[in-house]
């Protein structure tokens, strides 16, 4: 038992010291229970733990099914559907974006059903005047801020390789992030849309 408990404040650890370096060099600030829930949801999914309201098969169900189910929910239940919806969508938008597919899969697909799911999940608990609304409120406001703070903690290494720079700017086409266009401009390249004439 104490090894486990070991392992738990690691992670928690871990995953504090890597957001608070994130936020610092994309100067980001948020409140502290904010940070805390976020530290959390990320030492939760790196022990492989399901979240609450997840349910055998969470992984293959196509989010906005899962989406869909807690809209139909009530009560307890519907606020543990959205946050596992929202957790997932988060995290997922975070680690793994340049693993979704195109299309239905795409990281904007995921950051709609993400934001959505925290605005209502904040919603729902507005009645119980609890710290947890206004951390709810402010990832569903600043759901790309924090995807960015999650991609940076998933990248050990600068990006190098032409497909990862292709990704890359697959990702900032797609949602716009700062961040995505500053690496983009640290490897020499200026993301511009069709539309726009870029200077040198």
């Amino acid at each position: 038992m104490r090894e486990r408990v070991i392992r738990v404040e690691t992670a928690v650890a871990f995953f504090h010291e890597q957001l608070l370096g994130a936020m610092q060099r994309q100067r980001v600030s948020t409140s502290a229970f904010t940070e805390c829930y976020v530290v959390n949801l990320l030492a939760t999914f790196a022990r492989g733990e399901g979240l609450p309201g997840r349910e055998p098969g969470f992984d293959e169900t196509p989010l906005a099914l899962l989406y869909a189910r807690a809209l139909e929910a009530s009560g307890w239940e519907r606020a543990q559907q959205l946050r596992a919806t929202a957790d997932t969508a988060l995290f997922v938008s975070g680690f793994f974006a340049d693993s979704l597919p195109r299309g239905g899969g795409s990281l904007r697909y995921y950051a709609t059903l993400g934001r959505q799911a925290y605005a209502r999940l904040a919603s729902a608990l507005e009645h119980d005047k609890k710290l947890a609304t206004g951390v709810f409120t402010e990832l569903a406001g600043r759901f790309r801020e924090f995807v960015d703070l999650l991609a940076e903690i998933s990248e050990k290494t600068m990006v190098t390789t032409p497909a990862s720079l292709v990704r890359l700017y697959e990702r900032w086409r797609e949602t716009g992030s700062p961040r995505a266009a500053a690496l983009l401009a640290q490897q020499g390249l200026t993301p511009a849309l069709a539309n726009e004439t870029v200077r040198h």
